[in-house]
């Protein structure tokens, strides 16, 4: 590891630091919702101040995606130590290494950052960083339009003509390994049916769906990983499109000639919500199944999806790690239900073998075997529809330089400058 690294508040980070982290976060009393992420990790060892052993129950090949996941982030112990006796809140004041340090959050408002003048490595050009929450997207659109911000973020694509059209801004789309969509409680009736969900596939046509909603700024997805993955089937598919087909699927199950159900969405989404009123319209229109849509809010949708609570929900899934282990085995193995990231209860004997012995395997070819028979038998068996990878849409001001999106849906200002030319503060 770097040796001369410094944690925000001063603290050495060091072996015994790192050790200290994974301990946390395996903690069963921390119960942290990242521990899926680690839970192959024996234990930590110390070997010197710069070197750390760390030992798995089991070969486990994906350990370096794993590590570099945000949820092996490495925190103060000092800032852990004091969370733990009541005198911090990590979770409004984190304390790390980073090129920036987090100096305020006001909640629903904006959170603030300063370079770090002790980072170890290439220092940060900007002074000061500045995130702003604006819910409305015409006014983020407004607001880079006139300058006040320098970089408009999670812009529709139906919008994305404005940011073109702009004298002093340019849109930034970049392929993602994201996929979201439309999942089941398979363990909530009829939904326990496998028929019942071939049905309901068979039924949606996400290629009107995908070109209608995101034109050029988003693929079919045909898997819960695409192309950008390693492992990726690209011959497993959902049931193809097909209005008779599905009625003939629906009418060999218990609820023949339709049902009720509802389907939960995120109140602040807009392109799910008009996804899900296509598929409400077309599972009415072809099987008489009435949907109600109900809009949550983000923390209600994750915590309700995370009881088992739902019928169908709407969510995304973005595979920041592009390592198959992270999205299939902590969405589709039974041991992950609920909120580490198995929201359609799926249990598949099967399925859950081969992501076992996928995640032990050491050969490339084997292991990329198994993660498409994964992908082919949920194909049949369809507790959820991938029905796209979207791209990411920024508006980015000229004057911005060196920032960089990147596919996993995470981005950097490390590189990040303006043109001495440029006014104004905020992102």
């Amino acid at each position: 590891m770097e040796q001369d690294v410094t944690f925000h508040d001063g603290e050495t980070f060091n072996a015994e630091a790192v050790k200290a982290n994974f301990d946390r976060v395996l903690d069963p009393e921390v119960a942290s919702p990242m521990a899926s992420q680690f839970n192959m990790i024996e234990q930590v060892e110390v070997i010197d101040d710069h070197v750390v052993h760390i030992v798995t129950e089991e070969p486990f090949l994906s350990l370096p995606n794993n590590l570099s996941h945000f949820g092996g982030g490495m925190i103060s112990p000092k800032a852990m130590e004091d969370d733990a006796a009541g005198n911090h809140n990590l979770d409004l004041h984190p304390v790390g290494t980073g090129p920036f340090v987090f100096d305020s959050w006001e909640q629903g408002n904006r959170i603030e950052f300063t370079k770090h003048d002790d980072y170890w490595g290439e220092q940060a050009h900007l002074d000061h960083l500045t995130y702003q929450i604006v819910p409305e997207q015409s006014t983020r659109i407004a607001m880079l339009d006139t300058g006040e911000v320098h970089i408009a973020d999670d812009i529709e694509p139906v919008n994305s003509s404005l940011v073109e059209s702009m004298a002093h801004a340019n849109l930034l789309a970049t392929e993602s390994m994201r996929s979201n969509y439309f999942g089941f409680n398979v363990q909530s009736e009829p939904f326990d049916d496998p028929t019942v969900r071939q049905a309901i596939a068979a039924a949606i046509d996400t290629d009107s769906l995908v070109e209608g909603l995101y034109g050029d700024y988003g693929s079919k997805a045909t898997a819960a990983i695409n192309e950008f993955i390693f492992g990726y089937n690209p011959n497993a598919a959902y049931p193809a499109y097909n209005v008779d087909e599905a009625q003939a699927l629906l009418s060999e199950t218990d609820v023949d000639g339709g049902f009720s159900t509802t389907l939960w969405v995120e109140e602040s989404d807009a392109l799910a919500l008009q996804a899900g009123e296509y598929i409400q319209d077309r599972l009415k229109e072809t099987l008489n199944i009435d949907v109600s849509l109900q809009q949550l809010e983000w923390g209600t949708l994750l915590s309700e999806t995370a009881e088992g609570q739902h019928d169908m929900y709407m969510l995304g899934w973005s595979n920041n790690l592009g390592d198959p282990n992270d999205a299939l085995y902590r969405q589709f193995h039974s041991a992950n239900f609920g909120g580490p990231g198995n929201r359609m209860f799926y249990e598949n004997e099967d399925v859950d073998e081969m992501l076992i012995e996928a995640r032990q395997e050491s050969d490339d070819a084997r292991r990329e075997e198994l993660y498409q028979d994964v992908q082919t038998i949920l194909a049949e068996d369809v507790p959820r529809i991938d029905y796209v990878n979207p791209n990411y849409l920024l508006g980015v001001h000229a004057d911005v330089q060196g920032f960089q999106q990147f596919a996993s849906e995470h981005h950097s200002f490390r590189e990040a400058y303006l043109e001495e030319n440029s006014n104004g503060e905020g992102y």
